[in-house]
């Protein structure tokens, strides 16, 4: 049996590789809900394609948009239909392979200011005909991204404050993310699970 810390993307990714490698897991989370407790873009440049219905996932040319706690819950689904076990509200054994969090935090939270990688990020959602004229649907540049989802809402991310739609922005998020716009979204999470499992691979299940 092999034991993970933390249910965001990284831990979920490194559990379901390791499963689709023959292994028994089990996934523990100290919150009461899995994936990450701050809000954070729904955008990869790559993701699994069987969740892109379910996560109202759609394709533009920077990469995918979607509902970043839908695709989450679609991960922890497919961990369970493979014989997975996640345990909420559960601390991990001292063995577990740790995949917790920390490269995204809430503003204002302990310490936060002492890591130099993370900025504060103001996020807000709108529908498309409200966005503001001066920001570009589907575009990046280091201090923004912006990108349609499958719900034909609007996720716009930017390091300064957010801009004000005429019919104002139907929810407005914040968290301190990487400072680079390119590791703001899942892939890296994503990478590093994977990473991880497979290290565990090829130590033949020995300890990280």
């Amino acid at each position: 049996m092999v034991n993970i810390a933390g249910a965001g993307l990284t831990g979920m990714s490194c559990a379901l590789k390791l499963i689709e490698s023959e292994y028994d897991v089990r996934l523990y989370e100290s919150r009461q809900e899995i994936g990450n407790p701050i809000r954070s873009p729904g955008f990869a440049k790559n993701i699994n394609l069987d969740f892109v219905k379910i996560s109202l996932a759609k394709q533009s040319s920077l990469g995918w948009g979607f509902r970043r706690e839908w695709y989450e819950k679609a991960f922890a689904e497919l961990i369970l239909i493979k014989g997975g076990e996640i345990f909420l509200k559960t601390e991990a054994p001292d063995n577990a392979i740790n995949c917790k969090g920390g490269k995204s935090i809430s503003s204002g939270w302990p310490n936060s200011s002492l890591d130099d990688t993370l900025t504060t990020w103001n996020g807000g959602i709108v529908i498309e005909s409200d966005l503001p004229k001066n920001i570009e649907l589907n575009s990046k540049s280091p201090i923004h991204i912006c990108f349609q989802r499958g719900d034909d809402l609007v996720e716009y991310w930017t390091k300064n404050q957010l801009p004000n739609p005429s019919k104002g922005w139907l929810e407005i998020m914040q968290g301190e993310h990487p400072n680079d716009v390119n590791l703001i979204g899942a892939d890296d999470a994503i990478a590093k699970g994977i990473s991880i499992a497979q290290d565990f691979i090829s130590n033949k299940g020995g300890s990280i």
